[in-house]
Formats: C-alpha cells, structure tokens, sequence
C-alpha cells in the first residue's frame, strides 16, 4: 500500500508558533517530536518508506531532514488538496496504478494507531475494486470547526470497520446545524483522509475537473525528463485552488464510501484544540505547562514557549499565553480561533513576524 502525506500547508491557528517558514506540521506540539514525525511513524504500520510520499512546500523542503523515512515532492506554490493529490497521484500511477493509496494530512493526532492503520488497510481492501473510500470520525460534540459526511445505509464491515454509502459531503457548519449533525447519527466528521488507486483518482479527476488533470497529464509525461520542473511550475501556476472534497468527492459519479473510524482523532486545530488534547498532563490546577513556567492562584490556563525565558502566571484563568521569543501571544484561551485574525491584521500592516 501507499500513503501520500499532505503537508504543504502554512497554517496560521498556531500563530505564533506556527510560521510561513515553520508550519504546525514541523512542530513539536503534540509530543516531543513534530506532527510529521509522528505522521511518518503511524504510516509505517502499513507503507514502507519506499511506498510513502510527503508532498511539501517549495520553502520547506529544507525542514525535512531523514530523506530515508519517505520520498519527498515539492510543490512551487500551494494550490490545495487536488493538486496536492493528483501530483502524488501522477508518480505513484508510473509504479503501481491499481495499488490503493492513503491519502493523509500531516498535522492531526491519532491515539490508537493500530486502529487507525487497520481502519486504513480495511480502506485499501474496498478501494482495490475501484473505489473511492474516506473515513469519517463519530462526533463527540456539536463542533464548527470541522466539515461531516452524511452517511447512507450501512453496506458491509471490513475488517471489523462498519463500511457506509457516501451520502454527501456538508461544509463547516453553523452551531444549530452542529448540533443538529452531531446527534442526527447520520453524519460524521470529516477527517480528510482518503484512500483510493491512483488510476481512480487520475479517472475522477479527468471527469470532475478536466482543466486540472489535463495540466498535470502534460505534467506526468514530463517526469524523469530535464523538463521536469518548468512543467511543474507550470502546471501549478494554471490550475485552480480548489480542495479533494470540493472539486471530485462532491461532484463524482463514482462509489463513494465511508468507513466509521475506531480510532480518536483530533485534527488540533487551535491551542485550544491542544490544550484538550493534553490536559492530562497538566498540573492540579489544569494548567497545561509546555515550557519554562511558574504559576500561583492561576487555573486552566495553556503556556507554550519555545525559549528558555520565565513565565510567571499569577492570578490569571483561561488564557493562552504563546512566548516565541519575537512574539508573545496572550489571549483567552476560548478565543484561540480567532488568532488567524491576528495574522490577517499583521499582514494587512505588511509588519513581521508571520
């Protein structure tokens, strides 16, 4: 089996841990190890490094430093996930069409992950027949954050993994649709993964989105060629931005299933997001301490610092407090979403740091 890893992102919730340079891909924020990292090391239950690609940015190709744990692809400018897929799905197609893939991103957390990798493996069994498969997480609270699937009647179990007829795929919603999702037992989260064979993906593309696949057709018959990285530059400045979800699972008149995922997953997507995550390992008082920090008559509070600078906490609840040396980001901590609009601002005042 392949795994294609999707970790072209640049990510701006982790601001300001997370830079343009240094995405929350690279970041050791779940564990002592970055995201990617720890990606790499849940694929290997099911894809040999030889059969595992990470498809990265241009500007980070510097950050991946074992070249041994996978093959790397680079990408000249961020385009989304279909881009980002029919690229891995170009290459992986010239050594084994018919193989499934497992298309991941790089920047979620898993717990269970021989679960996770039977729940792969048993996705790989239903897309070896020309499939389309994703896999869905059972709602545990009414989150907008996250997209869902709307899930049909029950078609088989595969490796213990009960197999659902895709529905459709329903964008973030508001709170009343939320809660309306999470308890209807119809819809799941949608985790963005994926799993299908490249001569699937390649055929869906060409059906769904015609002008993006035939760039990187011209793209494919470039490849092991010196004209290799005009075409890839090339290809990426013409096509669109558009994601996997929008532009084939939504618009396909192929199969498409859901598999409902045994494992717990989070795709940490705000300090608040990993303040959850992690709160097992905070103090008495729920502080979630990742750093050099002191804290009294201070309760609930995440502090993150990536120096080796005293933070002292006294009297204070809620809050995140992000110390970068550059930057220091202090914030309630249920506000954690809303730090994108810090960058936004940051950006329209053409200042650093992003």
């Amino acid at each position: 089996m392949f795994a294609v890893i999707m970790a072209g992102g640049s990510g701006t919730r982790f601001w300001p841990a997370s830079r343009e340079r240094l995405p929350k891909q690279f970041l050791n924020i779940t564990s002592n190890r970055s995201m990617l990292e720890e990606t790499l090391e849940r694929v290997r239950l099911f894809a040999p490094a030889e059969k595992t690609y990470a498809v990265i940015g241009e500007k980070h190709n510097d950050l991946i430093t074992d070249r041994r744990a996978c093959n790397v692809l680079i990408e000249p400018i961020g385009r989304n996930t279909a881009a980002c897929i029919a690229l891995a799905a170009i290459h992986i197609g010239r050594i084994n069409p018919d193989e499934p893939i497992a298309i991941l991103p790089a920047d979620h957390f898993v717990s269970d992950v021989e679960a996770f990798a039977n729940t792969i493996e048993a996705g790989g069994e239903i897309a070896s027949k020309g499939n389309l498969v994703t896999i869905g997480i059972a709602p545990t609270r009414a989150e907008t954050g996250y997209g869902y699937l709307e899930i049909g009647e029950e078609v088989d179990s595969v490796r213990g993994i009960r197999c659902f007829r895709m529905m459709r795929f329903e964008e973030k919603p508001d709170a009343g649709t939320a809660q309306k999702f999470s308890s209807s037992g119809r819809h799941l989260w949608n985790g963005g993964i994926f799993v299908f064979t490249a001569r699937t993906i390649l055929r869906e593309l060409r059906a769904c989105l015609p002008a993006l696949a035939s760039e990187f057709d011209a793209l494919d018959a470039a490849i092991g060629t010196p004209d290799y990285a005009r075409a890839l530059r090339t290809a990426y400045e013409r096509v669109e931005s558009i994601s996997i979800d929008y532009g084939v699972m939504e618009r396909t008149k192929a199969s498409v299933y859901a598999l409902k995922a045994t494992f717990d997953w989070s795709d940490v997507g705000s300090w608040q997001a990993l303040y959850e995550l992690r709160v097992g390992e905070a103090d008495e008082a729920r502080n979630l301490l990742l750093g050099s920090v002191r804290t009294i008559d201070s309760t609930s509070n995440l502090v993150y610092s990536d120096g080796n600078r005293l933070i002292t906490l006294l009297g204070v609840d809620d809050l995140m407090i992000v110390d970068t040396g550059d930057v220091l980001l202090v914030g309630k901590l249920n506000r954690s979403q809303d730090v994108k609009r810090l960058t936004e601002l940051i950006k329209l005042e053409n200042t650093d740091p992003l």
